[in-house]
């Protein structure tokens, strides 16, 4: 006689973290503060927020402790009187600290014919129990897909028959000190760190449709210092990367070619910055100051067209090496025909156009989704990633590593898989 078939597994959605959740976005530019309440139905609903401008920050790396700590207080002391309370912990973006995203593969064999809730802790035990690189540290680690005697592409193999069971694992590591260094930052102003989120992947949570998600898109977030990017297939991140190039690189070199102060290099580029122009396409001229002439006599003349012709090498260099490190990885064509802008930096006039060229796709400007009390001045893409640690920090991940004092990550994460089921299956 057949055995009774066992029931279907119903996957239960992430639970809710309740109360009040805290992101900060530690930029190369400014440093944003976000502080929500989240009753476990409607999602995160912002109380406060701050903001101040960045010091101590050099291309996603910390090099002034003392003037970084500052200034986060600072953004964090706004927060905190909007809102009319005071946080104790904060989830904190990541841009910088040379982050890599690499997919391990583990498998056991030999299996009591089910399989069974041991079963699954012992293959996700195997990446835990892997050793790490010296100096690097995960910060995130996303199970993507099972296997059971080969079969692929199953979400969830609990209860069913089978001899192997085998899981593919993103694992995202980043350099231990600045880990470290950030934690540092943070408890320097009186708070507990409860997690980091790389800011490519806090973006795509914010700023990509589900559609987007599911069917594969790329999130690009072009922020002061570095440039990111994360590929998102079946409603995860599959691939990470970044390099310490942003816009204030541009800035710079607008400052350098045209022999003007850096204010007035970031205001022009702001004003009439395009990646698209170039010299002989407008009559239009601007006026700005020379280096160390306060005379207004002494102030130049240019056409428009040659702050894009400083603009556009600068672009094209940074997105090429975007695109040669994806191709170098394999995954150059995995991200759909959908990019995602998002960042500060994105909103250089012509960029949409300019990357769709360049990648072949379809490229749109990402703005933060679905979060209420969002004041007008952060719906922009320059605030798409702190939306998105808003996003991250309202859950439990409970396959994600939390970090101790000193900003690596624990290693005893045994308990926490088993968490991990309970909130899972």
């Amino acid at each position: 006689m057949n055995k009774p078939l066992p029931k279907a597994v119903i996957r239960k959605p992430l639970r809710q973290r309740t109360g009040v959740i805290a992101a900060l976005d530690i930029g190369c530019s400014k440093i944003a503060c976000f502080i929500a309440s989240n009753d476990g139905n409607t999602g995160p609903v912002i109380q406060g927020l701050g903001l101040y401008a960045s010091s101590g920050m050099r291309n996603g790396d910390v090099v002034d402790l003392e003037a970084l700590s500052v200034a986060v207080g600072k953004a964090v002391e706004q927060a905190e009187q909007m809102a009319g309370l005071a946080i104790e912990r904060v989830c904190v973006s990541l841009s910088g600290g040379r982050q890599k995203s690499i997919i391990r593969r583990h498998q056991i064999d030999g299996l009591d014919d089910r399989i069974s809730e041991r079963d699954m802790v012992r293959v996700l035990r195997m990446d835990i129990d892997q050793p790490e690189a010296e100096n690097r540290s995960v910060i995130h680690r996303m199970p993507l897909q099972y296997m059971v005697d080969g079969v692929r592409g199953i979400r969830d193999p609990l209860g069913m028959h089978g001899n192997s069971l085998g899981v593919d694992m993103a694992v995202i590591t980043a350099s231990t000190s600045t880990l470290r260094n950030l934690t540092t930052v943070v408890e320097r102003n009186h708070l507990s760190l409860d997690s980091f989120c790389s800011s490519a992947y806090a973006a795509g949570l914010s700023a990509l449709v589900d559609d987007e998600k599911d069917l594969g898109a790329m999130v690009i977030e072009m922020g002061a210092g570095v440039t990111s990017v994360g590929i998102f297939m079946e409603g995860h991140l599959v691939y990470l990367d970044s390099i310490p190039v942003g816009g204030l690189n541009v800035t710079s070199d607008i400052a350098r070619g045209l022999s003007t102060p850096m204010e007035e290099a970031e205001r022009i580029k702001t004003l009439h910055g395009s990646v698209l122009t170039a010299i002989g396409d407008t009559d239009e001229m601007i006026v700005l100051p020379r280096i160390g002439e306060s005379n207004e006599d002494a102030a130049q003349q240019i056409e428009l067209g040659l702050l894009g012709e400083i603009i556009r090498p600068r672009v094209e260099e940074t997105f090429e090496m975007l695109l040669a490190r994806m191709e170098k990885a394999g995954f150059s064509a995995a991200a759909g025909q959908r990019i995602v802008l998002t960042g500060g930096a994105s909103q250089i006039p012509g960029l949409s156009e300019f990357l769709a060229t360049l990648f072949d796709r379809s490229v749109r400007i990402g703005k933060p989704i679905g979060l209420v009390g969002m004041a007008d001045a952060t719906r922009g893409p320059a605030f798409a990633a702190t939306a998105g640690l808003l996003r991250f920090s309202s859950v439990e991940h409970e396959m994600e590593p939390r970090l101790n004092k000193r900003g690596a990550s624990r290693q005893n994460l045994f308990w926490r898989i088993g968490e991990w089921f309970n909130t899972h299956l």
